[in-house]
């Protein structure tokens, strides 16, 4: 009796082992299971994301195609179009016009498609991640207001800032093209006039792009070359910023500082930079990812774990998650 127990426990063994070996997806680059729509994969964020992204997918047998609409909101619909063709089970969208994706996202819904959208809110989608826009332009306009206070006063102090006609200036380079890129603009302008202690200076333009900022920062600087800060709306507008100004003779860039929102390993290597001052680059707020069943989870894993929910039918964190945010500094080596 004792080997017929012993006989079944080690039947039983092989057969669980054999369901989970069946239950593990074989990887098939030929299929692809999930199509990732972004704006554009030349943002270094946006690039470090999705390429994270594919390599979790990858580990564990799925096949995430990334389509780079290279800020082409027509090429994105296409894009969408093509997914919707090839029968993928989830697409994750960041869109590049929020305003034009409703009708797609629809007819990939109609067909059993679960759709994601990251970032900015379309009004029609299957699950939702994102950021609260504005308390992260707020966020952004604090870093640079501490950091004001660090290098021109004493004692880190507002009170101990230049009088009224002394103002120190800081420029803002925002963007408004979508609902969120306003919200995290109004955020930056909001609290910079809140705070009451410095001359604010609107850009001459908007963008989230590098090469636009470094044109229009050359614009604003013909009459604001007395400026010490420049916030702008995310990391790839704060490289041209700072690829303007570092070009710059006669500039003291120990008193100069670039502040943003969002976070890649070239950008983090910028704010390492600024340490020596061989970059003006001094701080940026960062999404770090949301809470999962009481634990904080970095961004990349987060995306990877909706998209695999979504991929399984499953809505098991709900159909709305908030990342959260936190500053990221210079860090030595």
């Amino acid at each position: 009796m004792k080997k017929l127990a012993f006989l079944a426990v080690v039947l039983l063994a092989i057969g669980t082992t054999s369901l989970v070996a069946q239950a593990k997806k074989a990887y098939n680059p030929r299929v692809v299971d999930i199509g990732y729509c972004v704006t554009d994969t030349t943002n270094p964020f946006i690039g470090w994301l999705t390429n994270t992204v594919k390599g979790l997918a990858k580990a564990d047998g799925y096949n995430v195609q990334i389509a780079d609409a290279g800020g082409d909101s027509a090429r994105q619909l296409e894009q969408m179009e093509n997914f919707i063709a090839m029968r993928v089970k989830v697409i994750d969208l960041m869109p590049v016009d929020p305003n034009n994706v409703q009708e797609v996202i629809k007819k990939a819904q109609s067909q059993g498609i679960r759709v994601m959208v990251a970032g900015t809110d379309t009004g029609v989608q299957d699950f939702m991640m994102n950021i609260d826009q504005h308390a992260c332009g707020e966020d952004i306009a604090q870093l640079c207001i501490d950091w004001v206070l660090k290098t021109f006063t004493p004692d880190g102090k507002a009170s101990s800032l230049p009088a009224e006609a002394k103002k120190l200036k800081v420029i803002v380079i925002p963007d408004f093209d979508t609902l969120d890129a306003k919200n995290r603009s109004d955020g930056i302008i909001k609290r910079l006039n809140e705070f009451g202690k410095l001359d604010v200076v609107m850009a001459a333009g908007e963008t989230m792009t590098m090469t636009q900022a470094m044109s229009i920062m050359e614009n604003t600087w013909q009459k604001n070359r007395d400026a010490v800060a420049v916030c702008t709306y995310n990391a790839d507008s704060a490289v041209g910023v700072n690829n303007y100004i570092m070009g710059l003779p006669g500039v003291d860039r120990s008193k100069f500082g670039v502040f943003t929102g969002d976070w890649s390993q070239e950008f983090q290597g910028l704010l390492n930079s600024s340490l020596k001052n061989d970059s003006v680059c001094r701080a940026t707020m960062r999404i770090v990812g949301p809470v999962i069943d009481g634990k904080s989870i970095p961004l990349p894993e987060a995306t990877w774990i909706y998209m695999k929910d979504l991929y399984a039918g499953k809505f098991t964190y709900g159909h709305w998650e908030k990342d959260t945010i936190a500053p990221a500094y210079p860090e030595a080596k």
